[in-house]
């Protein structure tokens, strides 16, 4: 018996009890109705197209029986595990980062990322929901992993002056994987129920691109030197990463900033935390990671589908302005590259976060008026307007909460702690996420709009805690910075810290409560 629908198997039970019908006959009939019925059931209101995809191979190509409630529970897991995983993959990255380095560290997650691949491309071919299921735990540990490693080394390698650009790099990838993985899913290329394993096996081109590319960059020299204290190799690196002999001013500004960092090679959780003049570093960095996820872009991207349905778009429609929808986010992202280092990060994370929280409002507005009998011909203006505010909130988030948060905490640390604090606050952002996954689609049943004023709210918090408490970073060194945040009183205590000596000058303040 191969597994469908609650309703096809009381079809199949009824067969059986047909005398004029062979089990054999009753076994076919079931099978077309049990195939038919599943492959014809859009979901629009799931995660866009891959769920009613993914349940037909869990349900049918699988040779057990499950019921509908069954395949739910099994696609809302493998679903869920990815974030979970990525949770774990947050929490260790600092050993792994410190354990093999920055380079060694992402060569060896990359290798995580292939079997991921292979694993997902398979599925299907040996029938088992088990190797997706696989593919989506090592996948998230992967993410979990990559997104920390992957920003700390760019902070680590970039001059000064473009630190701040190379850094938003990172985000302008992942809107681009987003993208890609957006126009292969149409239902034209590889958004089918035969082709959909190929999507996931795509995953291991970049893969393969990036085994080949990565073993000639150098280590981050930063991490040679003040972590390993390894200068030539450091000064080696510098060279190569700069194209010119004269570094001596860098490895001199990474001597000074070696000589005042006390003997913690490795941080603990409470070391981390206990640490005086890393308190407000920390939270800083906590609250950036938390807003990023609960400002609600999430539940925007994954639950396009189902948004664009609640504004009455034609079903046939949506997956193209789903793809509109990446290609925005990704030509913003572009844009964030040379504005992170003219405007700065207050800027961008302030004004882009007020554009956000004003698209949310006028968003829950418009969706309310959409159910107005009274203004039935305005509907399809509404509909519209919903989109247009979607898309501007997109912007936002592309400018400033996408990229920033990633780039600042990895500013606002020096080495020592650095790692460590990048895995712990990116662990919040990973806690965030799967309280959202899972949460959401609840909360959008009960309070239908108004669960924008959720959003909303976090956001309006978030915007007055930036302005109050995190600094400029553009164009200061890490010593800088981290001096701005513990002398300028956003740290108090006077007890000898873990990240800096007790003997260190004072040091000139930044003005952070301008814009």
């Amino acid at each position: 018996r191969r597994g469908g629908s609650w309703e096809t198997i009381v079809k199949y039970r009824t067969y059986l009890k047909d005398p004029n019908i062979t089990d054999a006959e009753a076994a076919i009939k079931y099978n077309l109705d049990s195939n038919w019925n599943v492959s014809t059931d859009s979901n629009v209101d799931s995660l866009n197209v891959t769920k009613r995809i993914i349940a037909k191979a869990f349900g049918v190509q699988k040779e057990f029986l499950m019921e509908n409630w069954e395949i739910t529970i099994l696609w809302s897991t493998t679903v869920a595990l990815f974030v979970l995983f990525g949770m774990v993959g947050a929490f260790i990255s600092a050993k792994v980062a410190d354990f093999f380095g920055r380079k060694r560290g992402m060569i060896v997650i990359t290798f995580m990322m292939f079997i991921a691949a292979v694993l997902g491309g398979i599925t299907l071919a040996a029938k088992s929901p088990e190797c997706l299921i696989l593919s989506r735990i090592v996948v998230g540990i992967h993410s979990g992993l990559n997104i920390t490693l992957c920003p700390l080394y760019l902070a680590e390698i970039s001059p000064m002056k473009i630190r701040g650009a190379i850094g938003t790099c990172h985000q302008l990838a992942i809107t681009v994987g987003i993208l890609v993985s957006q126009i292969l899913g149409l239902k034209e290329l590889l958004g089918t129920e035969e082709l959909w394993p190929y999507l996931f096996a795509f995953n291991a081109v970049p893969t393969i691109l990036c085994l080949a590319v990565l073993p000639f960059c150098p280590e981050s020299p930063r991490f040679l030197l003040i972590k390993k204290g390894e200068e030539e190799k450091a000064t080696k690196a510098l060279i190569k990463f700069r194209g010119t002999d004269n570094v001596t001013g860098e490895v001199e500004e990474m001597k000074a900033e070696a000589s005042k960092t006390v003997s913690v090679k490795n941080y603990t959780l409470k070391q981390l935390l206990t640490a005086p003049d890393l308190r407000m570093p920390v939270i800083i960095a906590c609250v950036l990671q938390i807003a990023q996820q609960l400002s609600g872009i999430n539940a925007v991207m994954s639950y396009s589908a189902m948004l664009f349905g609640q504004v009455n778009i034609d079903p046939d429609t949506i997956p193209y302005i789903v793809v509109g929808t990446g290609a925005i986010n990704t030509f913003f992202s572009i844009v964030a590259v040379p504005l992170m280092e003219k405007l700065g990060r207050r800027p961008l994370l302030l004004y882009p976060m007020i554009c956000m929280l004003v698209s949310f409002i006028l968003m829950m507005i418009f969706l309310n008026l959409q159910k107005n009998d009274d203004l039935e011909h305005h509907h399809f203006g509404f509909a519209y307007v919903c989109i247009i505010t979607m898309h501007t909130f997109i912007i936002g988030f592309a400018l400033g909460l996408g990229p920033i948060p990633f780039i600042v905490v990895g500013e606002i640390f020096r080495q020592e702690p650095r790692a460590a604090a990048m895995s712990f606050s990116l662990a919040f952002n990973w806690v965030s996420n799967f309280i959202l996954v899972l949460t959401f689609p609840f909360l959008k049943d009960a309070l239908e709009e108004f669960v924008y004023i959720l959003f909303s709210v976090i956001l309006a918090l978030a915007i007055a805690f930036i302005f109050f408490r995190v600094p400029e970073t553009k164009n200061k060194t890490f010593d800088e910075i981290a001096n701005s945040i513990t002398l300028g009183g956003r740290a108090k205590g006077k007890e000898k810290a873990y990240g800096v000596n007790s003997d260190e000058q004072e040091t000139e303040l930044m003005h952070t409560s301008k814009i």
